[in-house]
């Protein structure tokens, strides 16, 4: 089973303690506005606090509604203040039914916001509420505007009229400030609440780090103003850093001292004064992440509403909440919440066991770069699978290389590069034995060989260290990578072709390379002029049938990857060498020469086949792609082929 990405209620982290501890300071607070922040890096797990804080909430059922807010699904809003505004009163229309008495002060709401709407789409860019531009000048801005870019009359008139019968309505006249505008809309809006009896509204807001920063700064000013309303809270998702960006990008004109830390202490007063309450999520530790690897291993093939699952959940979280203690799980405890399930699991078990260090390490404790990898990791094995060569791919094995292909990318590379053609890499071998070889050892005498193991008399002697391998001093000196090597299971004797190709997504380190040194100088002969072809005639009668395919495969694909087959392509020549020599190659050369474009391909093709097609099979199919050739091809190859035949 492929791991769910989103957000989850199931905490397998102890986050809940964080959820609760919000939802309790939000009840607290009675009918005072609060902002609170959940602060941490992307995948820390910002947004499945927030579905827990929901839950902690609707749970208590106390005259509290929530709302969720995306504003990265918001972003192509025209204005976020306004989506924001209209997505927090359509969500209460939704979820509660409005009274006769509602629906009128609905109706001043959404004049309310489409006066705004109408003020931003006429090209009052700078609408601000700390404006305190007088709305008959922008009024005025509006007409224009509408005019001058509208072509349509009626839809004109239609809007100037919604416009001015809103400012009748609204009775804006007697202010003519833009605060006043706001003013209406807060107290309009605390009359909503208290009709339809919330206590507390609470806008979960999600994904402002996704944004782009004036989206950002936008969405954080509807917030500052809706702070004034009573009985509101906010709960602020997103990684403080890209807070503090946007508004350094949307405040470019920052007092500057010519310190950057100006711009830096800027944003971050900025943020502390919309923010009242930051919670900062703590990062995993390495135990902490190696349980969370477990459980989602495990996870992966119990269900996760499972009792077995759920035990084995409460002693995570009970083991997190005392972290200084916590030594992570142990196999007994394994065994007792599992229970049955035991045994369908221990792959699932090892495998955490062997990636956790590791891979915990170089995510930083990231939750999703951890379930990222997993995700990966099982995907390969299903793709593995499904393409038939399943059985020859074990899930420790392929965790282990793909610890190396995230983490260790140069060296990953080299043992690719080193993998010989049964699939061995033996720098790889020499290093795990230099690493694991013991420098001490005991021995027992010969004349005590025979006594009996009582009376025997041993000592210790030290083993001295086989001669340096300067191929390896790069990998003795990073540590990370000695203790990837040193893990279990060693890969000095495994066959790794079959890991290389299920990862060959994003490079084929393996396959597209010809492993022996012998063979590589052989196919660049073959590729040369007719010297070249003639100096290797002993070497082609040498290759055993296995090679001379492999050769005969590599040749292939490097003639065929040129797209101009008017000329004759550099190998042509080569390959007829080696399949005159190698007779079980000729159907293989007959399908090759069956590929070439009829209409494209030059005079070249109509001769000098006779030493290495010579069997009456191939002969027979070659003649029929000359019957081709001769009603398709180019008036010189027409000519050619027929002086060729006569």
């Amino acid at each position: 089973m492929i791991l769910s990405d989103n957000e989850t209620k199931i905490d397998m982290l102890n986050n809940r303690a964080i959820a609760k501890t919000v939802a309790e300071l939000i009840k607290e607070c009675d009918d005072r506005p609060i902002s609170i922040g959940v602060h941490g890096d992307w995948g820390a797990g910002k947004s499945s606090i927030l579905a827990m804080v929901e839950d902690e909430l609707l749970a208590q059922k106390d005259g509290i509604e929530c709302i969720r807010f995306n504003g990265w699904k918001h972003q192509g809003f025209e204005d976020a203040k306004i989506a924001l505004m209209s997505a927090i009163v359509s969500e209460l229309v939704e979820k509660r039914k409005p009274s006769a008495e509602a629906k009128v002060i609905l109706k001043k709401l959404w004049k309310n916001i489409n006066w705004l709407s109408v003020a931003k789409a006429a090209g009052s860019v700078a609408f601000s509420a700390a404006t305190g531009i007088p709305p008959i000048g922008l009024l005025t801005n509006i007409m224009g505007n509408l005019k001058g870019s509208v072509s349509d009359k009626e839809k004109v008139a239609t809007a100037i009229e919604s416009v001015g019968q809103y400012l009748t309505d609204a009775k804006v006249f007697e202010d003519n400030s833009l605060a006043k505008e706001f003013s209406e809309f807060q107290k309009s809006f605390a009359e909503l609440l208290e009709e339809s009896k919330i206590k507390k509204l609470v806008v979960l807001i999600d994904d402002l780090d996704r944004c782009l920063p004036k989206v950002t700064i936008e969405t954080l000013e509807a917030v500052r103003l809706f702070m004034f309303s009573k009985s509101t809270a906010f709960v602020i998702a997103a990684d403080e850093a890209m807070i503090e960006y946007a508004v350094r990008n949307h405040f470019p004109d920052l007092p500057d001292d010519g310190d950057i830390r100006t711009g830096f202490e800027y944003s971050k007063r900025y943020l502390e004064k919309l923010i009242q309450v930051p919670f900062r999520i703590p990062a995993l530790g390495e135990i902490e992440s190696g349980m969370y690897i477990t459980l989602l291993l495990i996870g992966s093939c119990l269900k996760e509403d499972s009792a077995e699952f759920n035990k084995l959940l409460t002693v995570a979280i009970d083991k997190m909440k005392k972290p200084w203690e916590n030594l992570g799980f142990t196999i007994e405890q394994l065994k007792e919440a599992l229970g049955d399930k035991f045994a369908s699991v221990t792959n699932e078990i090892t495998v955490s066991n062997q990636i956790a260090d590791i891979l915990a390490r170089n995510t930083q404790g990231n939750p999703r770069k951890i379930k990222r990898f997993i995700n990966m990791l099982l995907l390969r094995d299903k793709i593995a699978e499904a393409r038939g060569f399943g059985d020859s791919i074990h899930i420790p094995i392929l965790a282990k290389m793909m610890l190396a292909e995230y983490f260790f990318v140069e060296e990953y590379k080299k043992i690719a590069a080193l993998t010989d053609d049964n699939g061995k890499c033996d720098l790889l071998h020499a290093f795990e034995i230099q690493l694991l070889e013991p420098t001490i050892k005991v021995e027992t005498s010969a004349e005590d060989a025979e006594k009996p193991k009582s009376e025997k008399t041993q000592t210790l002697a030290v083993v001295p260290k086989p001669e340096k391998n300067k191929d390896l001093e790069p990998w003795e000196n990073n540590a990370d990578f000695t203790a990837w090597v040193s893990s279990n299971p060693l890969l000095g004797e495994i066959d790794l072709r079959p890991y290389f190709f299920a990862s060959k997504e994003k490079e084929d380190f393996f396959f597209d390379q010809v492993k022996s040194d012998q063979l590589r100088i052989l196919i660049s002969k073959l590729m040369g002029g007719t010297m070249n072809i003639a100096s290797a005639n002993d070497e082609i009668k040498a290759l055993s049938s296995a090679d001379a395919r492999k050769v005969f495969e590599v040749l292939s694909s490097k003639i065929l990857k040129n797209g101009d087959i008017a000329m004759m392509p550099k190998g042509i020549e080569g390959i007829k060498a080696l399949v005159s020599h190698h007779c079980d190659l000729e159907p293989s050369l007959v399908a090759l020469i069956e590929t070439f474009d009829c209409k494209r391909v030059g005079v070249w093709i109509c001769s000098g086949w006779d030493k290495c097609i010579t069997t009456e099979n191939s002969k027979s199919r070659l003649d029929k792609y000359y019957e081709s050739l001769s009603k398709e091809g180019i008036g010189l190859v027409k000519a050619a082929l027929n002086n060729t035949r006569k």
